[in-house]
């Protein structure tokens, strides 16, 4: 497999594979790595900020976390894994740095006791363009998180909603868990403001812990508002005064619309603003940029 973008035209710069950073056009994976038969691996993306990586050690901790759960040794420790990153990034300002670690190669079973060393990959790309004032729509249905324990490259009932939300014209989907409860969108966590109050689904409820809800989390307590982690029901969201989702990519943004209607009026409300500003401070704090 060579390294493309979805029209097919190789991908510009370099990539990291394997201890080497090589021509993105010349990069191959096996076909027989156990990420490409199986979504066998594990996977972090780091944003940098004015060159300079973010919450680099959370995401590590993560990926150790993961990594564990799915039995794939890491080669790298923390400083290690920034290496790499940095490496990768070269001199692009603002990036997503995605790290992938595969079991590696193996024979077309399931079994993974056949496999050889880990692949290890690394690809950066252009922090996405987002615009806070006009916000994003969201959209529900039917759609069920698998495998929420850890980020692994087992994205298909991501993918297939995130699809769906986008042929109805939304640019995220929310996803339930098995309790046919509100669990996670499909890049991204969930929070909304009811009567005042901040609440987003618990770790229990079937989600991953994002890196930026955490720091989300803290930013709010730290500010003083009232916030629960708690069980939120798809028709609740209907009712809320304000809704945003966070992610690496972006960061704290208002959902506008849910499902063609409004929310709040269809602009950002002040729980959100206040965190998006606070949010943009720590960055600031962190890198400088």
């Amino acid at each position: 497999m060579s390294a493309q973008d979805a029209a097919g035209a190789p991908m510009e710069g370099v990539v990291y594979l394997n201890g080497r950073l090589v021509p993105a056009a010349e990069a191959r994976v096996s076909v027989f790595d156990r990420g490409f038969l199986f979504g066998d691996g594990v996977f972090e993306t780091v944003r940098a900020y004015g060159g300079r990586l973010f919450m680099a050690e959370a995401h590590y901790a993560r990926l150790v976390r993961s990594a564990a759960w799915a039995g794939i040794p890491l080669a790298f420790d923390g400083a290690g894994f920034a290496r790499i990153l940095e490496q990768t990034l070269g001199d692009r300002r603002d990036a997503l740095v995605r790290l992938t670690v595969t079991r590696g190669e193996g024979p077309p079973v399931p079994d993974p006791a056949g496999a050889g060393a880990p692949t290890v990959l690394a690809v950066a790309r252009p922090a996405p363009e987002a615009d806070f004032e006009r916000g994003i729509a969201l959209a529900t249905g039917p759609w069920r998180v698998v495998d929420a324990e850890a980020k692994t490259l087992s994205y298909s009932s991501a993918v297939v909603a995130l699809g769906e939300a986008r042929r109805r014209g939304a640019d995220e989907a929310v996803r339930l868990n098995p309790a046919g409860e509100v669990a996670e969108g499909s890049v991204s966590n969930l929070f909304g403001v009811w009567a005042g109050t901040l609440a987003t689904p618990p770790r229990d409820a079937g989600i991953l812990a994002g890196v930026t809800r955490g720091v989300v989390l803290d930013l709010a307590r730290r500010a003083g508002l009232c916030v629960v982690e708690r069980t939120i029901r798809p028709e609740a969201l209907r009712k809320a005064e304000e809704l945003f989702v966070t992610s690496t990519g972006w960061e704290v943004m208002p959902v506008a619309v849910l499902d063609g209607a409004p929310v709040g009026g269809g602009k950002p409300g002040p729980v959100t603003a206040r965190l998006a500003a606070m949010f943009r401070d720590k960055v600031k704090e962190a890198t400088g940029a």
